[in-house]
């Protein structure tokens, strides 16, 4: 029974080191790199796979060479780490921002977040976030865990932070939030028509409230998603 556990545990121990991949990288370029703000760049990597002959289809076929296969991903900002803020307020409610994002064609409610700069630490990055969009500061943050938001296709690592909003900052700063919050409670639909659409919106929310609009499909951004998740839990 000993030697069982002992094999699983070192099963385990291989699959949370990585240590069970038999894939080789062989070569890395920049395919392609964008001159905008996010400086999104996009690499090309030739790996083969360790006792993959060569003799099949695809690159090296036939030749005893290791077989390659060319993989794409694609990473923002040099691979500054970004971050998501998670502010919550004394009373336990957690605010939403609405974005028309061009990517999906869609609006979507997510946690304020934001790309990094060099020489910034996460939590500086998502508290100045925080700041841009709904105006208002912290009373201290913690960061809660790293994340890669897309491991097959995005290199980039997100930073998950939770930040303290206090009731002197809400009065001060994000009585507008509050106001849109009640709207959206009133009707039970954050889409709802007579919304100005050319502008982002904000709402502070009840973790039940964020449950059932996760439910109904109304929150469909997985970095937001993925740090809801990993704030409950840390809670």
């Amino acid at each position: 029974m000993t030697e069982v556990n002992g094999g699983a545990d070192d099963a385990m121990t291989a699959i949370r080191s990585g240590l069970e991949s038999q894939m080789i990288v062989h070569d890395e370029k920049v395919v392609f790199q964008g001159d905008d703000e996010s400086q999104f760049t996009v690499f090309q990597t030739d790996v083969s796979v360790d006792g993959e002959s060569g003799d099949g289809e695809g690159d090296g076929a036939g030749d005893g060479a290791p077989r390659t296969h060319s993989v794409l991903f694609a990473q923002v900002r040099g691979g500054q780490p970004s971050a998501v803020c998670i502010p919550v307020r004394s009373d336990g409610r957690l605010l939403l921002v609405r974005h028309w994002r061009i990517a999906t064609d869609s609006f979507e409610w997510e946690f304020p977040r934001s790309m990094g700069v060099p020489g910034e630490v996460s939590g500086a990055t998502a508290e100045r976030e925080l700041l841009a969009e709904a105006g208002v500061g912290t009373d201290g943050r913690r960061l809660l865990q790293m994340i890669h938001a897309d491991t097959c296709k995005l290199r980039d690592s997100v930073a998950v932070v939770e930040a303290k909003v206090s009731d002197e900052e809400i009065q001060s700063g994000a009585e507008a939030a509050d106001n849109d919050t009640q709207a959206v409670r009133a009707d039970n639909d954050p889409f709802r028509a007579d919304v100005d659409d050319t502008d982002s919106r904000l709402a502070w929310l009840t973790p039940e409230e964020i449950d059932t609009m996760i439910v109904e499909g109304n929150i469909m951004d997985g970095i937001t998603l993925a740090a809801y998740l990993i704030w409950k839990i840390r809670r």
